[in-house]
């Protein structure tokens, strides 16, 4: 599995919680939701449909982990810790034990939430605006009971928002080379040795080594493709550092010339600095998706169930979709007029079809990755 870390952005569940319902209590809904991936416009918006879906109480979370913790706890099931956690898994604690009515997952922790059946099924008929969303993100939910991908599977979430991992850029450094970055065989080009920051993460920097080479993200046999560890030994000879967390601030102080990391963290830096650009690779990159899904639950009540399809489809329509393109830094595949985030660089349809969503693979498939990944790093 690959962790698409996120920033600590947007504001807290009290504040949330506070815009909505001021002092109340009881919720008719309750959401659990990554934090900034929702703008609190859309928030205020959604105050104003309480006679339909009642009162919303959120709950934002720093990372998806910490949500996934939830999942399991609520489930009876050990929430990791520092002895047995997955690299990708913090420690999380708390006391709740009642399931929320929704949460936010990410795409590549989807499966595992429904092989560890902390998660329920959606009803077709029950969501009014799936039609209005793409084929690939309806693809991306549609899974067999043990969490892989099946188009002829139940709908397990609802994608409310995505990005990319970019190649972000010094403007004043390549003017004088006199060439820019465009895709990813352009980071091996010899005048910007030792120029490089990339995430400190397998999955994501040997996935664009694939890619390069035109395989795909989600190669289950690396021992197949004879290239890969050359490309990776010649690539490493570029980079400056790994990091997840720290990787873009060398970029910004032009220490490093180039990086290679998420739209959701790359965004706000090409915003605020002028001599920073950005390029999503002609070849195709990776995609995330931020998703809604339903926590199992011992019982549903038919009218709370009707409150959690409602709340999807507020979230599918035009208005909210802008809001997200607009005040968030990721994008709504709702099919809409403004279909992307205007701070984001074009993604045409034929580089989005060459782009992946990273699921998780085979625990044979990780370990070769893992592996690999330790003979340089």
């Amino acid at each position: 599995m690959v962790n698409r870390r996120s920033f600590l952005q947007g504001i807290g569940s009290l504040t949330l919680a506070s815009l909505l319902s001021g002092c109340e209590k009881n919720y008719d809904l309750k959401v659990a939701l990554l934090q900034g991936s929702i703008p609190i416009q859309l928030i205020a918006a959604l105050s104003q449909q309480s006679r339909t879906m009642g009162i919303v109480n959120f709950e934002s979370q720093a990372t998806l982990e910490d949500i996934y913790n939830l999942l399991l706890k609520w489930q009876g099931k050990n929430v990791l810790t520092q002895k047995n956690k997955s690299p990708f898994l913090p420690n999380f604690s708390d006391n709740k034990s009642t399931p929320n009515d929704l949460v936010t997952l990410g795409n590549y922790s989807l499966n595992l939430a429904i092989a560890e059946k902390l998660i329920e099924p959606l009803e077709l008929n029950k969501l009014q605006n799936w039609q209005n969303i793409p084929q690939e993100f309806q693809n991306l939910t549609k899974r067999n009971e043990e969490g892989k991908l099946d188009n002829n599977g139940k709908i397990w979430g609802a994608a409310y928002r995505w990005g990319c991992v970019m190649i972000a850029y010094r403007n004043d450094k390549f003017a004088s080379l006199g060439w820019q970055p465009q895709d990813w065989q352009d980071l091996w080009r010899q005048d910007i040795t030792r120029q490089i920051s990339l995430l400190n993460q397998p999955r994501e920097v040997l996935g664009l080594i694939l890619k390069k080479l035109g395989y795909s993200y989600n190669t289950e046999n690396l021992n197949t493709i004879s290239e890969l560890k050359s490309e990776w030994i010649a690539l490493q000879k570029q980079v400056k550092f790994y990091d997840d967390i720290n990787y873009l601030q060398p970029l910004i102080l032009g220490d490093t010339w180039l990086a290679v990391g998420w739209s959701t963290d790359i965004l706000p830096i090409v915003e605020k600095y002028s001599n920073i650009s950005a390029v999503i690779p002609k070849s195709g990159t990776s995609l995330w998706a931020d998703i809604w899904v339903k926590p199992r639950q011992e019982t549903n009540n038919p009218q709370q169930l009707e409150k959690i399809y409602d709340f999807i489809d507020f979230c599918w329509e035009e208005k909210s979709a802008k809001q997200i393109n607009l005040f968030t830094n990721g994008v709504s595949p709702l099919k809409s007029p403004l279909k992307s985030n205007p701070k984001i660089p074009s993604m045409s349809s034929e580089v989005f079809a060459k782009s992946e969503f990273i699921d998780t693979l085979p625990e044979l498939s990780i370990k070769q990755y893992q592996q690999l990944w330790k003979t340089i790093v």
